[in-house]
């Protein structure tokens, strides 16, 4: 099934419920699908999060989750006087308000129309009272948001379409906007292990070591190539009296070294955010393919940030961004390549993935014609090289209440019953679709040559396609192939994204040969 998009989006403008109601029907019913491949390709950014787990949980770190909404002044606690500036970069939180509706009489008659349009509503026994009800209750906050429409279908007895028409009357729902609150998203893990280390104090063993991995939401001026809005981080803090900046950049070491960097160093911030003591702050630094290249932040907290949460003891921490950890280990320039791949497919079908897209156009639907597409592909293996004029019976039989003979001809004197490319095997090497006459499993040096088998011939898809037409046509027939020159020609495609992918990359597609193959379908 393939949807007309043009005509559903036209179709609901007209009329959104309607629509909703008839594309409902478009759905396949009682139908399988089979995933093909064995394993799943995964994201780096998870392959990276299971890694830096499982060190610092090696390492005796607790795992926690902390907090993701913060209100404002948390913040001015943090940072003090500078914070009137980070703020800047958070993201702020707004709630739409619940909504007084009232419910005109031109209103009333309105939702009267929808109401009773049901053949079981058509005596009109609307009870507005009802309904008044529950927008008062919506009002109030005793409905939820997600739950109103599912309160007016219950206690209307109504159609789901039928509610969502009357919210689309109610002009109070689309003039709402958006009101600021104080609340906002963290715009760095530190801000929320304040309230963490305060939770924990005085109720766990020293050193308290934790992490946490979480997204970093920030409001950037743009998204590109090293920018995102939200991005993540495995944060670490280390709360013990006697903890020390030299004492936490031991232990980051070893964690970095674990990572898979082996040569590290920090270096001093010249300027010192306000939530670190002053002078305590340090950039970590690896060194990759002979460039140093920064992937995080340490640092021991401010005695003043501290005690603005009620913490009495000295904490070292330290944050990786794990895009930028993933970048330098795997070599992406694109931060949003590597995080969302699906918006950048272009390089990203491999040799297997197109020799698995390959696939027949046409093929046999029923158990008898994929009896008879085998017969037909054994009978022109067998008898591939008899010269012609000659002609083999392939099957003899009855299909949709005929008896008929499928033949398999070469009418030309002096002819092979299949031309020289029938057998052709199709591969794929380094992207290119070919078409080759020969393919030894064993000889590592003709794997080189050809590419990866598809498991595919040319003969294998005209039988489909003969099959195919045997169980749909209603007369007798000739199914020729002469020249081949494109997948078309022997009833074989490849999906578009990767046809497209294939031209983008100037690859080919060389499927090119003679075929000259001929069944013919006779009644008796």
């Amino acid at each position: 099934m393939k949807l007309d998009i043009k005509k559903i989006k036209n179709d609901a403008k007209r009329n959104f419920e309607k629509t909703w109601v008839e594309t409902s029907n478009l759905l396949q019913q009682k139908t399988e699908v089979v995933i093909k491949k064995k394993r799943g390709e995964e994201n780096p950014f998870e392959i990276m999060i299971a890694k830096l787990r499982k060190i610092f949980l090696d390492f005796g770190f607790d795992e926690v989750k902390n907090l993701t909404i913060l209100p404002e002044q948390d913040v001015y606690k943090q940072y003090g006087p500078e914070a009137a500036v980070i703020l800047d970069r958070v993201f702020y939180l707004a709630k739409l308000p619940r909504p007084e509706i009232g419910l005109s009489k031109d209103k009333i008659n309105k939702i009267k129309k929808i109401v009773c349009s049901s053949d079981r509503r058509a005596g009109g026994d609307f009870d507005q009272t009802i309904l008044k009800r529950i927008l008062r209750d919506y009002k109030k906050g005793k409905i939820e948001s997600d739950d109103l429409i599912e309160e007016m279908v219950v206690n209307l007895k109504i159609q789901t379409e039928q509610a969502t028409a009357i919210i689309d009357l109610l002009p109070e729902f689309k003039r709402l906007k958006p009101r600021a609150t104080n609340l906002t998203l963290r715009s760095h893990m530190t801000a929320t292990w304040y309230h963490t280390l305060a939770a924990f104090q005085n109720k766990k063993e020293f050193p308290i070591a934790l992490f946490s991995i979480g997204p970093r939401y920030r409001n950037e001026q743009k998204e590109d190539a090293s920018h995102l809005r939200i991005h993540h981080s495995v944060s670490m803090v280390v709360m013990d009296p006697e903890i020390n900046i030299n004492a936490g950049r031991k232990i980051i070491k070893e964690i970095i070294q674990k990572i898979g960097f082996k040569k590290i160093k920090f270096e001093t911030k010249k300027a010192t955010s306000k939530y670190y003591a002053k002078g305590q702050e340090q950039e970590v630094f690896v060194k990759y393919q002979k460039r140093w290249l920064e992937i995080g932040d340490i640092g021991m907290y401010s005695a003043i940030s501290l005690a603005n949460f009620g913490i009495e003891y000295p904490v070292f921490n330290a944050g990786f961004g794990i895009e930028r950890l993933i970048m330098i280990q795997k070599g992406y320039n694109d931060i949003r390549e590597m995080m969302f791949p699906q918006f950048y497919l272009k390089n990203r079908f491999s040799d297997e993935e197109i020799a698995r897209s390959i696939y027949f156009e046409k093929g046999p639907e029923t158990k008898k014609g994929k009896e008879i597409a085998a017969v037909i592909y054994k009978t022109a293996k067998k008898y591939q090289n008899k010269i012609g004029p000659v002609e083999f019976i392939a099957w003899k039989g009855k299909i949709n209440n005929k008896k008929i003979i499928i033949k398999i001809t070469e009418s030309e004197k002096g002819k092979r019953l299949i031309g020289p490319a029938g057998f052709n095997k199709i591969f794929v090497r380094d992207k290119n679709i070919i078409g080759s006459s020969d393919f030894v499993k064993t000889s590592s040096d003709k794997l080189k040559k050809e590419g990866l088998a598809t498991g595919l011939d040319y003969m294998k898809a005209i039988a489909a396609k003969a099959s195919y037409n045997i169980e749909n046509k209603s007369k007798e027939f000739e199914y020729k192939v002469k020249i081949v020159r494109s997948l078309g020609d022997i009833n074989l495609t490849i999906p578009k994204p990767i046809k497209d992918y294939l031209k983008a990359e100037h690859k080919k597609i060389d499927i090119r040969g003679p075929v000259f193959v001929t069944v013919r379908v006779e009644y008796y």
